[in-house]
């Protein structure tokens, strides 16, 4: 059995000459830096100055990750959305996928956006739709 967890937050580049991208390009160096030290995997996908984060792997190692997070200051108002066990990986192939927002996901995705989930989506759901969302980027790591 896998343990994910989902989560949102609202993005917090700060202040100086930290642009959002180079805050992500900062989060996404560090996750896959440490996420494979712990195999733990997942995809983040930044949009509208917004984050949800898929993590997955043991119990413990993604909790102690989640827990770093909410005291990240490049985070605010972290919201767990889903919480579960599973059978199975969905990002074995990632120790941190990215989804950035652009127009090709928003034409591929437009008659399944994330709203279209409902309010309070089911985890399989949310973890289905960001497992389809990392693989449409194709981008490597």
């Amino acid at each position: 059995m896998v343990y994910n967890l989902v989560y949102s937050s609202d993005a917090q580049p700060g202040g100086g000459d930290i642009t959002p991208v180079a805050m992500i390009e900062d989060i996404l160096a560090t996750s896959r830096r440490r996420n494979g030290a712990v195999d733990v995997t997942g995809a983040l996908l930044f949009s509208e100055g917004r984050f949800v984060q898929v993590l997955e792997g043991e119990r413990e190692a993604v909790h102690e990750i989640f827990e770093r997070i909410k005291l990240d200051p490049r985070h605010r108002d972290v919201q767990t959305l889903s919480a579960q066990t599973s059978d199975r990986r969905r990002f074995k192939e990632w120790s941190m996928a990215f989804v950035g927002d652009n127009a090709a996901l928003r034409e591929r995705f437009a008659d399944a956006p994330l709203a279209a989930l409902g309010k309070r989506p089911s985890g399989d759901a949310l973890l289905d739709f960001m497992l389809a969302l990392a693989r449409a980027t194709d981008l490597d790591e």
